[in-house]
């Protein structure tokens, strides 16, 4: 009985540091974003004075970077379409991958899952001089589409190991009764296979569209115009020299984190059913 209070007073406390830990740069980010200028340094932990002249600032100015013509809009525009794209895209064309490993025989299946599951853990920064010469032979340096394509490089392999296994764990006996009442391999799937595996498939769509939506490596290498950044290379870019404007970067952080965030509230219901279908099985 003591035993069994002990180790519940230790996970609490252990649960609680982890809460701070996590919260306390949030809590800073958050606080500095709402603080004005003349406010900025203080040793107050609640601001004196909220302003959202910050995020007004950055989203009206155009030397947000220290570059002119530029809105802070381009860049979340392009974040938008790059990870809307390459999850559509890489979400997509996974399903079909990994429904034909987990369903379809074919000869050398067991080599090419192997193969997916070995290009996923490949190192990103060993594939940036490869795909710079790739990019550059292709026109696509420079442009959203060639970064929607590298990031497929990622966001495939992943989304199809992972898939695979989702319809691996759906009873064959489903897809059967589907093919016997006259529906194609193609309707079963869409119609049998895929609800069955929404947590998994809004697992997938979670990660890609985070993963593509906070790159900076492959984005800082391939993008070389202003009205082509990211949201991840233009919060890097505001770092200008010595100079740095806390307060508008940390309203740009904030806004970086909202498209996340609403995309994994849409999503929770799945992923949590997700989660408990893996911790049953």
């Amino acid at each position: 009985m003591h035993k069994s209070k002990g180790w519940k007073i230790v996970s609490i406390v252990i649960l609680l540091l982890t809460f701070i830990f996590v919260t306390i740069p949030l809590y800073w980010v958050v606080s500095v974003a709402l603080r004005p200028s003349s406010n900025l340094f203080t040793m107050r932990i609640i601001p004196s004075n909220i302003t959202l002249k910050n995020f007004e600032d950055l989203l009206t100015s155009n030397n947000w970077g220290g570059f002119q013509s530029v809105s802070f809009i381009v860049p979340l525009k392009n974040s938008i379409i790059v990870a809307s794209l390459a999850t559509l895209i890489g979400v997509t064309l996974s399903i079909f991958a990994g429904y034909g490993l987990a369903r379809i025989k074919f000869k050398r299946k067991s080599l090419m899952s192997g193969f997916i599951l070995f290009s996923y853990t490949l190192p990103p920064f060993v594939l940036v001089i490869a795909l710079y010469d790739i990019l550059t032979s292709v026109n696509l340096i420079n442009s959203l589409a060639g970064l929607i394509l590298v990031y497929m490089l990622i966001v495939v392999p992943y989304s199809t190991w992972t898939l695979k296994g989702y319809f691996s764990g759906i009873p064959r006996e489903l897809e059967d009764a589907a093919r016997v009442d006259g529906a194609s391999r193609i309707g079963t799937l869409f119609r049998v296979i895929l609800p069955s595996a929404a947590p998994g498939v809004a697992s997938v769509a979670i990660f890609s569209f985070t993963l593509s939506w906070g790159e900076l490596l492959f984005a800082m290498t391939f993008l070389n115009s202003y009205n082509k950044f990211t949201l991840a290379v233009a919060l890097r870019t505001m770092v200008v020299g010595d100079f740095l404007n806390w307060g508008n970067l940390m309203a740009g952080v904030i806004i970086s984190m909202l498209p996340p965030l609403v995309l994994y509230l849409i999503l929770q219901k799945f992923v949590v059913q997700g989660l408990t279908a893996g911790a049953i099985k």
